[in-house]
């Protein structure tokens, strides 16, 4: 197995801006405030967690997000720019755990900590083929 305890401290933020395709729009009597949802923030989270990690691993491995834990602390328009920062806290194995941090000058607006496991594409090529295989067979497909 790779060993992965290098990647402890790695960090990136980057500069994001949050557009109309992330707005809160499950209350239809609050679509006109145009806030952006919990879900985007922690999708752009996630997102730069993997830019960070896509730097450091092999060609034939991803990362995937397990496990995610988020406090969303202010409310946030579209069309606000945002920095997203995220580091890596520890390094077990092939599980890398992170914490992640939006801001809007001064003002958080998210916090999180999420795990993502390393895994070999052609593991999950193999699995989902494995799956979808089950599938078809079962639904007569």
């Amino acid at each position: 197995m790779m060993q992965f305890d290098f990647l402890e401290g790695k960090r990136l933020t980057e500069d994001v801006a949050l557009d109309e395709t992330m707005a809160w729009n499950e209350d239809v009597a609050m679509l006109d405030l145009h806030l952006v949802s919990t879900s985007a923030l922690m999708g752009v989270v996630h997102r730069v967690s993997y830019d960070l990690l896509n730097r450091y691993l092999p060609d034939d491995y991803t990362a995937v997000v397990v496990e995610s834990c988020v406090r969303h602390v202010r409310a946030v328009p579209t069309g606000t720019r945002v920095a997203v920062g995220v580091r890596v806290i520890g390094v077990t194995g092939n599980r890398v755990k992170f914490r992640g941090i939006v801001m809007s000058g001064d003002e958080k607006i998210l916090e999180a900590e999420f795990v993502r496991v390393i895994v070999s594409r052609n593991y999950l090529r193999r699995v989902t083929l494995e799956k979808t295989e089950k599938t078809s067979g079962f639904f007569g497909i």
